[in-house]
C-alpha cells in the first residue's frame, strides 16, 4: 500500500478524474467556432461561473484564430481541465517556435491610425486570464492558460 493512502489491508488509491476534454483542430480559422462550442457545452454540463466562461471563450478565440491566420502549424490540440480552483487550458501546436508573450504590450494611447496592426489579441489575453504562459516542449508550442474560479 501506498504510504499515504488510508485505509487497512487491502487499501487502494483511488484517483479521481477531473472533468476535461480533448481537441485536436487543424488550421482552418472555421474550426474555431467549434471549439467554442465544444467549450461552452463543457462549460454549461459543468456549471462554470458565466464570468469565467467567457474570459476563456474570447481568449480561446484570439489565441485559436492567431495561431490559425499567422502560425505555421499543421494542428493545434486543446485541452481543458476543471479544477478545484480553476479552469485550465492549454493549446499547443506543430508550428515554428514562436512565443506571443515576447509581444510588446500595444501602445492603448495611440489612435487606431496609428498603431500597428496586431498584439491586441495577445494583450487582451494576459488581461482577462489569472495565468498565461508559453513554453517550447517536444518540438510544440505550447500555452497555458487559467482562470480561477472564485
Amino acid at each position: 500500500m501506498h504510504p499515504r493512502a488510508k485505509g487497512g489491508k487491502g487499501g487502494h488509491i483511488v484517483a479521481q478524474m477531473r472533468p476535461s476534454f480533448r481537441m485536436t483542430i487543424g488550421t482552418d480559422p472555421t474550426q474555431v467556432a467549434g471549439v467554442g462550442r465544444a467549450f461552452g457545452a463543457f462549460a454549461e454540463a459543468h456549471k462554470v461561473p458565466d464570468a469565467v466562461r467567457r474570459s476563456v471563450s474570447v481568449a480561446l478565440d484570439e489565441l485559436l484564430n492567431n495561431s490559425c491566420a499567422h502560425g505555421s502549424a499543421g494542428e493545434v490540440s486543446i485541452d481543458v481541465e476543471l479544477q478545484t480552483d480553476r479552469l485550465s487550458v492549454t493549446l499547443s501546436d506543430d508550428g515554428t517556435p514562436f512565443n506571443p508573450l515576447d509581444l510588446a504590450a500595444p501602445d492603448l494611447g495611440l489612435s487606431l491610425d496609428e498603431r500597428p496592426i496586431g498584439g491586441l489579441g495577445v494583450h487582451l489575453t494576459r488581461q482577462i486570464m489569472d495565468e498565461v504562459a508559453y513554453q517550447r516542449r517536444s518540438g510544440r508550442n505550447v500555452i497555458t492558460l487559467a482562470k480561477y474560479l472564485s
